[in-house]
């Protein structure tokens, strides 16, 4: 072998090797490059059907969010349909209809509360479905309604959008087809009085407070859902109405029975003394004294608007009851003297007594016991700001409906002024109640506490009265019947109570609704006869014919004007 300058001869076989590892080399970082490009691509692949997913899933939550608000809510035009839209895109009807449905559904079967639960979600490309649980909770039925479906989804130029279909809705819906309910074959509940019978045994309780079917009122609408039927189908009808699959089937049984506080013994002898009152038009209330609970709503004539207990009257002298526990509150004696004079002025105008009376200087007692106006006109003067408002809250006067039905309480606005004060210590001004405002406030006398009447189940509310009133107020009450404005009414038993004239318009004389009020035993109650002229001589004698029913005496003819 020839030698090199060196001496060396070069070696072929260790420069091939030398080529061989360059290229093993760059094969190798070729190889790792496209490995690298490739998991790249899968990893950015990835990411983007991770944000894709996303989008799908944000879409179809706040579409199943805004159905769900949709669904617990009235009408169409509410924050849930906007919702919905939103999100939504036509498909084989157009997305107004799409609410639409889902709000025919909601009205159709009841729906008071609804759930949706999103199940994964399966994406090809620009289109997805996501599956979910539906739970709607059906009014009057024991178990929720629950169904699968799914919502088809499609990527559009602005996101994701599910499509409008009815089958998105339910699955057994189509066009043409709507879900429904049909009827239990078990028999509405019936309203009762404490002893069990029906209180449509009563045609005036029957008409102002039990109420309709169909449309609901009264009693019928706050209960319905205990009242109504339980049980029947969820099914799904064709236009003409027709059932054409039965989705679910509840056991059907009859709809509770409601017993409520009123007694129609109670009740009967207040129609029976209404209906022997002077004037053709009035209301009674009857109240246990012990927990608020209305015995008995008794209207004159019994058709039409409930005056017992939707009625607004100014109280007259009745409200005095109200002022004087405002004295009482604030140190005043039961033998504080008051000057009862024919007149009195304030802010420049006058005020008088009714028929012109004056006593001259009498106690506080006595002032009651008579109805004195100008005498308690003088002792609200006496009276520290605001002690009248917070004695009427004390009753309730404020302007909260009572009952569950169309009803009014009391309110007392504050007195714009001394006038107006004046005004409001003798039960005049803006001062507004109802009967059954005034029998809660006899009833609190007796009680010793003012609860909030109640037809069925308990008091909602209820405010103590001051021990320190107690006593007095109740002597005060006792007096009226023994020896004030209605001695002259034979009452039956030991009753407590007051009169009240109240004027409703101006005139000269104005004309006067009468009142009285008042208490015996448990019983608390209030009368008004509307235009009656004086308490004592109109609607006194109907609360002793009211007493004296209730003690299973006969009382006189409708109408009679006496005992």
């Amino acid at each position: 072998m020839p030698l090199t300058p060196s001496g060396f001869t070069a070696s072929t076989s260790r420069r091939r090797g030398r080529g061989r590892r360059t290229a093993i080399i760059v094969a190798v970082v070729v190889v790792l490059l496209a490995v690298a490009g490739g998991v790249g691509y899968v990893l950015n692949n990835r990411a983007a059907d991770r944000a894709a997913d996303r989008k799908v899933q944000a879409a179809a939550d706040s579409y199943l969010a805004g159905w769900r608000t949709l669904t617990t809510s009235g009408g169409t035009a509410t924050p849930g349909s906007a919702a919905v839209a939103a999100v939504s895109t036509p498909g084989s009807i157009d997305v107004a209809r799409l609410v639409g449905t889902m709000a025919e559904v909601r009205d159709r079967l009841l729906v008071t509360a609804a759930t949706f639960t999103p199940g994964a979600i399966s994406r090809s490309g620009e289109t997805a479905t996501v599956p979910y649980l539906a739970r709607l909770t059906l009014s009057g039925l024991p178990t929720p309604l629950e169904y699968t479906g799914a919502l088809h989804l499609v990527s559009t130029g602005g996101g994701w959008r599910v499509k409008a279909d009815p089958v998105s809705v339910h699955p057994a819906l189509r066009p043409g087809l709507h879900l429904d309910r049909t009827a239990s074959t078990g028999k509405r509940g019936d309203l009762l009085d404490v002893a069990g019978q029906p209180l449509r045994d009563s045609s005036d309780l029957a008409g102002n407070l039990v109420g309709r079917t169909a449309p609901l009122s009264g009693l019928q609408r706050v209960y319905d859902d205990r009242l109504r039927a339980q049980g029947g189908a969820v099914v799904v009808r064709d236009a003409k109405n027709a059932t054409v699959q039965t989705l679910h089937t509840y056991p059907m049984t009859d709809g509770e029975a409601i017993r409520t506080t009123i007694d129609l013994r109670v009740q009967q002898a207040a129609e029976a003394a209404l209906a022997t009152a002077a004037r053709p038009t009035g209301a009674m209330v009857a109240i246990d004294t012990r927990t608020g609970a209305i015995l008995a709503l008794a209207n004159h004539p019994p058709s039409g608007s409930s005056r017992a207990v939707r009625g607004k009257y100014p109280p007259g002298s009745t409200f005095k009851i109200v002022t004087a526990t405002a004295a009482l509150m604030n140190g005043k004696a039961p033998d504080m003297p008051l000057d009862c004079t024919q007149t009195v002025s304030v802010g420049g105008r006058t005020f008088q007594n009714a028929e012109s009376e004056q006593f001259g200087p009498i106690p506080l007692r006595t002032a009651f016991a008579r109805s004195c106006n100008t005498a308690f006109i003088r002792l609200e003067e006496s009276l520290p700001d605001g002690a009248l408002e917070k004695a009427a809250q004390l009753y309730g006067f404020d302007g909260r409906p009572p009952l569950d039905i169309a009803s009014v309480g009391g309110t007392f606005p504050t007195p714009r002024d001394a006038v107006e004060s004046a005004s409001a210590s003798i039960g005049q001004a803006r001062i507004e109640v109802s009967p059954l405002q005034m029998a809660s406030v006899a009833a609190a006398v007796a009680s010793g506490t003012w609860h909030q009447p109640f037809v069925v189940g308990q008091s909602a509310r209820s405010n103590p009265i001051p021990p320190v009133v107690l006593p007095p107020l109740r002597d005060f009450m006792r007096a009226v019947v023994t020896e004030g404005t209605a001695a002259k009414v034979p009452m039956p038993g030991e009753v407590f109570g007051k009169t009240g004239t109240a004027e409703y318009k101006d005139g000269n004389p104005p004309p006067t609704h009468a009142w009285f009020v008042g208490y015996r035993g448990d019983v608390a109650f209030a009368v008004v006869v509307e235009d009656g002229g004086f308490g004592a001589e109109t609607a006194a004698p109907v609360a002793a014919r009211f007493l004296t029913a209730l003690d299973g005496g006969q009382i006189g003819a409708p109408g009679s004007g006496g005992q």
